[in-house]
């Protein structure tokens, strides 16, 4: 994720708001929507904020904003890194909570 597809989602969780009111409610400068819409990199702090609100991680979005804005540079193989990392380290609790759902759902364990 990116920070033209964090601001999109945001707008359409708005119910597709203009750009002027995205930078009302996020507190910041009608200038720095264009900016974002032109290539400009979102903060961390917006980014966390927009996760919260829509439900996402704030990890991952973070990471996602460090990988955009490192592309390119000596940085930017150790944030794709760390953000495999994250991705491993999730994946075996989504597995655990689907295996201990279907078994009470199915009135035993799946393994």
């Amino acid at each position: 994720m990116n920070t033209l597809e964090l601001l999109n989602r945001y707008k359409a969780h708005h119910g597709g708001i203009t750009d002027y009111r995205a930078a009302k409610l996020l507190n910041v400068k009608s200038q720095t929507v264009y900016t974002w819409k032109s290539g400009g990199k979102m903060s961390d702090e917006i980014g966390i904020r927009i996760a919260e609100e829509l439900g996402l991680d704030p990890g991952k979005v973070v990471i996602a904003l460090h990988i955009e804005r490192e592309k390119g540079n000596a940085t930017s193989p150790v944030w794709r890194d760390i953000g495999k990392r994250l991705e491993m380290a999730v994946a075996p609790v989504v597995v655990g909570l689907v295996g201990y759902g279907g078994g009470v759902l199915f009135g035993g364990p799946l393994f």
